[in-house]
């Protein structure tokens, strides 16, 4: 008879860990995991907060499978609930967890609500939502420059709801993002803000020590959440392990740097076959989870690579190279003196012919008129010059990186850029001596080459630390043209849907490749993807707007332009699938799924998804 009150008080003692747990996370605290899992897991789950606690700490320790299990159960409990603000919560952390898993598919449809309710609304939004967005900006177009402005703003959110603990792993997690970029003006004032707040948590602690340090120490790394533990010391300490723990093998971040390590051992080992073999898998997981920081193990790897090629070769043909050289010194030494002739002759011939003085009138005329010229600059699909009264001019470059920098600098807003992001984007990495050497012949060089077409000597400058073009010499640029219409149209599109697509399409013929002359350069591709991405959405968005319009004429041509565009999105083959089947042209729904196949095939290794296939068949 004592076996049911028996029960009935150890449910009750379980309630009261449970109320006192949550009461720790609504205090702005996290409970420690194993207060959590000592908790019943029957009577754990069916607190929406306290799976919310086990989610966090999932999320810091990487281990992402059962985590995603936990999110999808709290999700339903705040639904239930109708708490929209944790709803959003456990959405972002959904959201981390698919950018941390390479997930774009299903991370997509989530980032796009979290962006949405984030500038719709943000104050109902955790600083979950920004940090999710951050990542989602870097990885979908390699835009880090917002997300390390999403990353701020999600610091500033846990701040303002009282979470020092959060506001700590955000600033680490940014840290690790790009440890070069220069600190935040208010990195200090945070750092006080968070040692006022952490004084006697353990993990806080931790986590101020290893920002506040310059030199960090493994044994503080060790001390942090798996996932950051490695992080830091692969990041911040620049010693990646190459075995990863078993929880953190599906978190793609991780997995990168640890691949990194495992190459650097094989060219160590003079493995330089098998490193090459390897980089590629590195290459491919850097496309689904990108920052600065493996950006630059790419780069560094990948010179690495080249360098021990360069050296192999070196030594192969050494002896061969020896020889040949032996026999071009003895070939030099018997036409020595014929040699001297033909320089005495040429320098001869080379002598200048006078000038007559109209020569030199309209020599000066003309360098007066070029110098007040307003330029009209075209980058997209070759660099080249022109006037307003249709003088065209095309430039010679000197050296290649001197058209690299012309491009880059018209890039920036205002034309300029601090002189260590100019030289770490377009030299690379390196000796700081020897690429500051680079910087400075590069701007004589592209003086040289901006002059030779009758520009003012003192339009590219350097000073005070900053690198730039004088704004005033340009009248338009066909990429800021672009932007600036297909930007307009974003922000109109919520409102005005007729007008936005009005400048999309003003937009869409301006578009093609950026700087078709200058070959590969890791900033550069990076900016193309961008503009194939905005380019890409105009036209979808127009396709939809017309849509809605039953303009089904116009919806076939942007669904064309679309395919031509990506040919390997099978979202354009399906809407245009539609629409055929909709006018009733089975023959040409057919020819286009045909088509996809090939591109499936060839490209992908694949076959298209059956959701398509059943559009015909089923």
């Amino acid at each position: 008879m004592k076996q049911p009150n028996k029960v009935k008080s150890n449910q009750d003692g379980w309630l009261m860990e449970v109320l006192k747990a949550e009461q720790t996370i609504l205090d702005g605290q996290m409970p420690a995991i194993t207060q959590l899992l000592a908790i019943p897991a029957d009577i754990r789950m069916k607190s929406p907060l306290l799976l919310r606690a086990e989610c966090e700490d999932g999320l810091l320790r990487g281990r992402l499978i059962e985590t995603k299990q936990r999110l999808e159960a709290a999700l339903r409990g705040f639904a239930a609930q109708a708490d929209d603000s944790s709803m959003l919560t456990m959405m972002a952390m959904l959201g981390l967890l698919y950018e941390q898993v390479g997930d774009k598919q299903e991370s997509k449809p989530v980032m796009a609500l979290l962006a949405q309710e984030w500038e719709r609304n943000p104050e109902n939004c955790s600083g979950f939502v920004p940090w999710a967005l951050a990542h989602a900006a870097a990885n979908g177009s390699a835009n880090y420059e917002m997300a390390q402005r999403l990353f701020i703003m999600s610091a500033e959110r846990f701040r303002e709801e009282g979470k020092p603990i959060w506001m700590g792993f955000v600033l680490l997690d940014r840290l690790l993002f790009d440890p070069l970029e220069k600190e935040h003006p208010d990195w200090q004032l945070w750092l006080h803000w968070l040692k006022r707040h952490m004084a006697n948590n353990t993990s806080g602690a931790v986590l101020v020590h290893l920002l506040t340090s310059k030199e960090p120490a493994a044994e503080l790394c060790a001390m942090l959440p798996e996932r950051f533990a490695y992080l830091s010391k692969a990041i911040l300490m620049q010693q990646p392990d190459e075995n990863l723990p078993a929880d953190l093998t599906e978190d793609i971040e991780n997995t990168i740097f640890a691949s990194g390590a495992r190459l650097r051992r094989l060219l160590q080992e003079g493995q330089l076959a098998q490193a090459e073999q390897f980089y590629p898998k590195l290459d491919r997981l850097r496309k689904l989870v990108s920052t600065p920081a493996i950006d630059r193990l790419a780069a560094e790897l990948k010179q690495s690579m080249q360098e021990q090629a360069n050296v192999e070769a070196h030594t192969i043909t050494f002896f061969a190279q020896e020889q040949i050289q032996q026999q071009q010194l003895t070939e030099l030494d018997q036409q020595l003196g014929a040699g001297l002739l033909i320089k005495d002759d040429m320098q001869q011939s080379a002598e200048p012919l006078p000038a007559s003085d109209n020569d030199h009138v309209n020599d000066k005329e003309h360098a007066a008129e070029t110098a007040t010229a307003k330029w009209r600059v075209q980058l997209i699909d070759g660099i080249s010059f022109s006037t307003p009264e249709g003088k065209l001019a095309e430039p010679i470059w000197k050296r290649r990186k001197a058209g690299e920098l012309f491009v880059y600098l018209l890039l920036q807003p205002g034309y300029k850029a601090n002189r260590e992001q100019v030289i770490e984007r377009v030299f690379g990495e390196g000796d700081p001596a020897k690429r500051s050497n680079q910087l400075y012949v590069t701007l004589h060089d592209l003086r040289s080459s901006l002059k030779e077409l009758g520009m003012p000597e003192d339009l590219v400058y350097a000073k005070r630390g900053v690198v730039g073009i004088t704004e005033l010499t340009f009248e338009a640029i066909d990429v800021e043209s672009y932007l600036t219409l297909s930007r307009v149209g974003d922000q109109l599109w919520m409102d005005d849907r007729e007008e936005a697509c009005r400048l999309y399409d003003k937009a869409l013929p301006l578009y093609g490749l950026l700087g078709t002359e200058l070959p590969y350069a890791e900033w550069l591709e990076r900016v193309r993807e961008q503009l194939l991405d905005r380019q890409t959405n105009m036209i979808k968005r127009i396709a939809g707007y017309y849509g809605e319009l039953h303009d089904e004429a116009r919806v076939e041509q942007c669904l064309a332009e679309w395919i031509a565009l990506r040919p390997e999105q099978e979202e354009a083959y399906e809407a245009m699938i539609r629409l055929c089947l909709r006018g009733d042209r089975r023959i040409e729904a057919i020819g286009w799924y045909r088509r996809l196949e090939r591109v499936c095939k060839e490209e992908l290794g694949s076959e298209p998804l059956e959701e398509v296939r059943s559009l015909l068949w089923n």
